[in-house]
């Protein structure tokens, strides 16, 4: 009985021996690399995780080599979430069998940066002043469409109104997008918060806020002396009828600039009223802004349109008198009053420094001057800050 166990043991060490010589002979006759499959993203955020799917048919040992960190695990199947880094990186994947086989894989990983725009503003402005408003640093036209974000949306805020962008091509070959507004008429000291957005394609949004300082308006009010035959132009007739002029002229203003130089002064006369003067028309009546600048000057003097743009309104009215109004486009009007004679027509071109109409006293006047105004999205801007600028 001894004997016969003696055998069995025997014959099972040999065999263990055979099938170790086999598994071993084998795995030293596998020669066939492991099969890979990979999924890689193409463009992903910086920071985001890089989601690189590996899958074998065996189980393997998978090395990720990607910007200059190395990674190893030893699974049939596993997802890389390594952080993805800026800008074009290969990501080396090597898969080694038990019997030392290896299948690699390079995928070119492009992680894209989040964008940088800058907010730029003047920080305090005069009440009623125009001011510029820019969105710089932004990916131009000739900006590498792999490596650099798409923006998709931009916008920004005043005191919480929107205001309508351009988007422009900057000298450096980057975008910025330009806004201007009207900053509010007040006798009260107040600051305004400018808000900006940029969001791309990945979703991930940059937010800047910056503060105007507005100087507030003189609290002196002037109490004109106006003859009642002279008031007795201001009736509500009248008041309908400019009104409805000008907004039917709104309704179709201009979307792009029609201008590409400097502003200037329609006529050189002296100012007699100043640009947000307070008034009263009547004795005990209600206070009023001056929403333009008058400047005097001999009866006849011809007015020369302040910059380019299309003649929108122009003829005798109850109130303003010769009016002519100028679209420069972009959401930039200017108006010209009390005129003695106009000498252009809805729908003319003109050009800066053309002669459009001569100085008079017609409608709520007093004596021969120019009412001039300058109106940004139909709100009052101080003209003589557009003066000598192509935009504020």
């Amino acid at each position: 009985m001894l004997r016969y166990r003696r055998r069995a043991v025997v014959l099972l060490v040999v065999l263990t021996a055979v099938l170790l010589s086999l598994t071993v002979y084998a795995a030293l006759r596998d020669t066939t690399p492991p099969q890979l499959y990979v999924e890689a993203p193409a463009r992903l955020p910086v920071g985001a995780p890089l989601a690189l799917f590996a899958s074998a048919d065996e189980p393997v040992t998978l090395t990720l080599e990607y910007a200059g960190g190395t990674v190893q695990v030893v699974e049939q199947e596993t997802t890389f979430d390594v952080p993805a880094a800026a800008g074009a990186n290969v990501a080396h994947l090597m898969a080694v069998d038990g019997a030392g086989n290896e299948t690699t894989y390079d995928a070119l990983v492009i992680g894209v940066p989040a964008l940088e725009p800058v907010l730029s503003v003047v920080e305090g402005a005069v009440s009623g002043d125009p001011i510029g408003i820019w969105v710089r640093g932004l990916p131009g036209t000739a900006a590498d469409p792999l490596l650099g974000a798409t923006v998709t949306d931009v916008s920004l805020t005043v005191a919480g109104e929107g205001v309508p962008l351009r988007r422009l091509e900057a000298e450096d070959g980057t975008a910025e997008y330009r806004g201007a507004v009207a900053t509010v008429m007040t006798v009260d000291p107040a600051t305004l918060d400018v808000d900006m957005s940029v969001v791309d394609e990945f979703g991930r949004v940059v937010t800047a806020r910056r503060q105007v300082v507005l100087e507030r308006l003189p609290v002196t009010v002037e109490q004109l002396q106006i003859a009642p035959s002279v008031l007795a132009v201001v009736t509500p007739e009248g008041r309908d009828l400019e009104a409805q002029t000008i907004a039917a002229a709104w309704e179709n203003a201009l979307p792009d600039p029609l201008w590409t130089e400097p502003f200037v002064q329609p006529i050189e006369g002296v100012t007699s009223s100043g640009f947000g003067d307070a008034r009263r028309y009547a004795q005990g009546g209600p206070v009023s802004f001056h929403y333009g600048l008058d400047l005097a000057a001999p009866q006849g003097t011809p007015i020369h349109a302040t910059n380019d743009g299309v003649v929108v309104v122009a003829g005798p009215y109850p109130i303003k008198g010769g009016w002519t109004a100028i679209d420069h486009g972009d959401g930039v009007f200017s108006y010209y009053f009390h005129q003695s004679k106009i000498l252009v027509a809805v729908g003319d071109v003109v050009k800066r420094g053309d002669v459009i109409g001569e100085v008079g006293t017609t409608g709520l006047s007093t004596g021969p001057h120019l009412h001039w105004e300058m109106r940004v999205r139909q709100a009052a801007s101080n003209p003589l800050a557009w003066v000598g600028k192509t935009f504020p």
